[in-house]
């Protein structure tokens, strides 16, 4: 099963439009079920959620093979966590999806990083799609003590007293 996730801040009705109209082609073999937020569209080929539990999202994230979901860095790190596939489409500025385009940034870092597959553009969706099927995401190493010291770094040159 391929879970879809939109998030719960903010709708992403062109995602949820292009999987459902995938799913409806029969492009996409795999059950999908998603989990759309406030969006305005409602899919016809899909079954969906707008909101779900932590229980109820836990128990389909178990349940799912590959996640689809925006560039969110939460969503990303949860998927990470989990050890599953996972293809981003980022939210861009200019169709209201969010207020700057910082997830293209955010994609393409974990993309760099071979974490995740990113779909920039709708029509990449269906390749894309194939491609996370033989996909293995390169496991994440949190790093606290690289980042307590860049922190510190950080704090010593900002917060230094002036001379005058």
């Amino acid at each position: 099963m391929i879970l879809l996730t939109v998030g719960s801040m903010f709708p992403f009705d062109r995602l949820v439009r292009e999987m459902d109209a995938l799913v409806g082609a029969r492009r996409i073999g795999e059950e999908v079920v998603a989990q759309i937020g406030d969006g305005s569209y409602e899919p016809k080929h899909m079954p969906f959620h707008r909101f779900l539990s932590r229980t109820a999202f836990d128990e389909l994230l178990a349940q799912s093979s590959m996640l689809i979901s925006h560039a969110g860095a939460g969503t990303i790190a949860m998927a990470l966590q989990h050890d599953k596939r996972l293809l981003v489409v980022p939210r861009l500025a200019r169709f209201g999806e969010h207020v700057n385009d910082h997830q293209i940034a955010t994609a393409r870092r974990f993309e760099e990083l071979q974490h995740v597959l990113v779909a920039y553009e709708m029509e990449q969706l269906p390749e894309r799609l194939q491609a996370l099927r033989g996909f293995e995401p390169r496991q994440r190493h949190a790093s606290p003590q690289r980042l307590a010291e860049r922190i510190g770094q950080f704090l010593a040159t900002e917060c230094a007293p002036r001379r005058a």
